[in-house]
């Protein structure tokens, strides 16, 4: 039976079903895609890519099922994208002033990297919502220039699978040149480069909804309890280390004797928690030495059994503290002040004084000597802490109750449905929604920075170039070099206003010294410029080329040619890299300090 339910468990769990469902997904394309060349890659078990121009039509027929709202829906995107850039600059900009200033933890930036600040387990629950964020990203920008009538180049499927790790993401690649050129308005450019933080930034706020209803959510399947992750032994502070074991889970309390219509349950999100319950803000009132009778539930063996415990003091002494020479010495690390509530901020104690003894003993953690030992003893009311001759003589206060345990959270099932899917899949569901959250809220912010590779950069530009304006009045020459690609004919050159080509090479690298060279002159009758994108000025050549031509694949074609200047392009782009500029200081300057400060707060492998 043990086996079986190990089994059934595996069964159940969330990776496995969600990995399950992905390459079933593979395997379903993977056959409707087999007769279709360079339309399915598959590396089992690690990924799947799919190229399909089915998908460009999915887009196509959402953004064109009703492309007004579309539109209005899209622009709305462009003020809140506008808004969350100017709010996202004043976030990095402020959190890098304060860190020079006045330093905290929270104000730490440190980016996302698995196996350096993240560790790998953690990682694997921000796959799923990553994966869907970019998707949604995508396939917003896709939706958002289909509606401007706007083609789609290609779109294609991403899927990754790693043990119980699996996800789907999507890809979109807009016509950048009809995107940039004349002949789109700069409305459709500004619709189409927001739509992406602006669906982040939905995603966002839909995640953090449903985290505050979260309980309400789950509440007809599961309630939040406690369970008992380490109990601690009598050195460690502990008073019920025989009377409780690790996983145990708590459901309820009642002093011992009493009937069970007594019981006390554990519910979180009914603010019956362990610590209100042990805080006297329930029916129940706690105090020291008070003998209680617990409902556990096993988890392994399914089964409910009543454990008794004592409920120790808290006693606090009004300090930190941490042990150093191996467990033999006690370092002060923090003597809080009257108005924090401490109780020896006037004993002479300074902050990293060192003691080596406690009434008398020599403190040896080995041994169980320790200062979690005495704090544990009933009716205490002072203690020495001494080093040599030095002596400090420091009062106790009872702050209240303690098991002697450290838990964590568990879903208890109310019902045999929950108890099916076991508590860890709204744990799961948790951590994802919470995840979806993070990541949405901070790429949202950090895609609208003006970073050169993000939507806000973009934006930013174009913001720019529509307050400066352009002005073509003269002429420039300038050169681009191509690899020409047999059956493509059309070379697009770099500029959108080309006014004459000058002259196209062929450069061809001798097989025997690649240092030697031969250029050929393709003659005017081989080419022709024309408006490819179809504004109104010419952009792209026409490769007419002989059929008897033996020009290899890979060989380098220089166009020289003439085109019109925008004579503000200078001042934009001026401006453009010193916003560029401030904001990479910035946000590096925030990592680079957030890594000093607190360093200690990376998570390794």
């Amino acid at each position: 039976m043990p086996l079986f339910n190990v089994f059934v468990d595996f069964l159940l769990n969330p990776w496995f079903l969600l990995s399950l469902i992905f390459w079933v997904i593979v395997l379903f394309l993977t056959y409707l895609l087999r007769n279709k060349k360079g339309a399915a890659y598959v590396f089992f078990p690690l990924l799947a890519m799919f190229k399909t121009r089915k998908l460009n039509n999915l887009i196509k027929r959402i953004s064109r099922k009703a492309p007004k709202f579309w539109k209005v829906f899209w622009t709305i995107g462009i003020f809140i994208s506008f808004g969350f850039m100017i709010f996202a600059f004043y976030f990095f900009f402020t959190n890098f002033i304060n860190l020079i200033i006045n330093p905290k933890i929270e104000q730490a930036i440190v980016p996302l990297i698995p196996g350096v600040t993240i560790d790998l387990p953690l990682f694997f629950y921000l796959i799923l919502p990553l994966l869907f964020i970019l998707t949604t990203h995508e396939f917003a920008h896709g939706i958002s220039a289909g509606a401007d009538g706007i083609d789609v180049k290609s779109t294609g499927v991403l899927g990754a699978g790693l043990f119980f790790l699996i996800g789907f993401g999507a890809f979109v690649e807009i016509d950048e040149r009809v995107l940039n050129s004349n002949k789109t308005h700069r409305n459709t450019r500004l619709r189409m480069l927001a739509a992406g933080p602006y669906i982040n930034s939905i995603t966002a706020g839909i995640a953090l909804l449903i985290l505050l209803g979260f309980p309400l959510l789950i509440s007809p399947f599961y309630r939040q309890v406690t369970q008992v992750n380490t109990v601690l032994t009598k050195e460690e502070g502990g008073f019920n280390y025989n009377n409780l074991s690790r996983n145990d889970v708590i459901l309820a309390f009642k002093k011992k004797g009493d009937s069970d219509d007594n019981y006390v349950s554990i519910d979180d999100y009914k603010k019956r928690t362990l610590t209100n319950i042990l805080n006297n803000k329930t029916v129940l009132q706690c105090s020291v030495g008070d003998n209680l009778t617990l409902k556990i539930y096993n988890p392994s063996s399914d089964t409910f059994i009543e454990k008794n415990i004592t409920l120790g003091p808290r006693n606090d002494l009004g300090i930190g503290y941490k042990y150093i020479s191996d467990g033999n010495e006690l370092e002060i690390t923090k003597i809080f002040s009257e108005s924090e509530g401490g109780i020896n901020y006037d004993k002479n104690l300074t902050v990293g004084l060192i003691l080596n003894r406690i009434n008398g003993v020599l403190i040896n953690q080995s041994n169980g000597d320790t200062i979690e030992r005495i704090l544990a003893s009933f009716n205490l009311v002072s203690l020495n802490l001494s080093i040599g001759t030095e002596t400090y003589i420091l009062d106790v206060d009872v702050e209240g109750v303690l098991i002697g345990i450290y838990s964590n959270s568990y879903f208890m099932h109310k019902n045999d449905v929950a108890k099916f899917f076991t508590s860890f899949w709204p744990e799961f569901l948790l951590r994802e929604i919470s995840w979806l959250f993070i990541i949405a809220f901070s790429i949202t912010l950090f895609n609208l920075l003006p970073l050169l590779i993000t939507d806000g950069d973009r934006i930013a530009k174009e913001l720019i170039n529509w307050g400066i304006g352009e002005d073509y009045k003269t002429i420039k020459k300038k050169t681009d070099k191509f690899i020409f690609i047999k059956d493509d004919n059309y070379i697009a050159l770099t500029e959108y206003r080309v006014e004459k080509i000058d002259t196209i090479k062929i450069i061809i690298k001798s097989q025997s010294t690649l240092s030697e060279r031969s250029d050929i002159i393709l003659a005017e009758e081989n080419y022709q410029l024309i408006d490819n994108i179809g504004d109104g000025f010419k952009d792209t050549i026409f490769l007419t080329l002989p059929e008897q031509s033996k020009l290899e694949e890979g060989s380098l074609i220089e166009v020289s040619y003439d085109y019109w200047h925008d004579e503000k392009r200078m001042l934009k782009r001026n401006i453009m890299n010193s916003i560029r500029f401030i904001t990479i200081f910035t946000v590096i300057g925030s990592i680079i300090l957030s890594l000093i400060k607190f360093g200690d707060i990376l998570f390794w492998i």
